[in-house]
């Protein structure tokens, strides 16, 4: 797919290399253009089940979803979403505004429309991956929010253990990253 093309024939009035270049910013570890790719690699692999329409949104949800990012702010969402809407040329149009309400629940992970639901599962797909996969995540959001200290440590076991419910098919790994973090992260 030509994301170049797609943003002209959304009329989104940004520059491709404009948002590669802030994904791609030196603070990112986890969050930046492998994290894109890989989205968009899912989104592709499911593209057959999908509307065309679904699919584009999906993939402009992607671009967009952590193009403005700062570990140390807790507005990374609103503020992608606020610079998703300001590219736009029909900001009033729904599926703009679909794509901008999936963008801000990325922020909670909690869907309130079928593309959030869709577009959250690709973004936490991470999470179901093997012990190997886990840990190179942790070590990029680590590289992120280190500079918060042993803040970092308790927000992070909060999080993952928060997770294994959800995710208790996937239990095994998570407890052993768990594990890894009180084991080797500074407290």
């Amino acid at each position: 797919m030509n994301l170049q093309q797609l943003l002209n024939d959304w009329r989104i009035k940004v520059d491709l290399n404009v948002v590669l270049a802030m994904w791609n910013e030196s603070h990112r570890y986890y969050h930046n253009l492998n994290h894109l790719n890989e989205l968009i690699d899912k989104i592709n692999e499911k593209k057959n089940n999908l509307s065309e329409k679904e699919y584009e949104k999906l993939v402009l949800t992607a671009l967009f979803h952590d193009v403005v990012y700062d570990p140390m702010k807790r507005d990374n969402e609103e503020k992608s979403a606020d610079f998703f809407i300001s590219v736009c040329e029909d900001k009033s149009n729904k599926d703009i505004q679909d794509i901008k309400q999936a963008i801000l629940d990325t922020k909670t992970h909690i869907a309130t429309s079928s593309l959030s639901e869709k577009f959250n599962n690709l973004d936490m797909s991470i999470v179901e991956s093997d012990f190997d996969k886990l840990l190179e995540w942790e070590k990029g959001i680590y590289e992120e929010f280190k500079d918060f200290g042993p803040k970092y440590k308790e927000g992070r076991l909060k999080f993952l253990e928060s997770l294994l419910d959800k995710y208790n098919h996937n239990a095994g790994n998570l407890l052993q990253l768990i594990d890894y973090v009180k084991k080797n992260t500074n407290s």
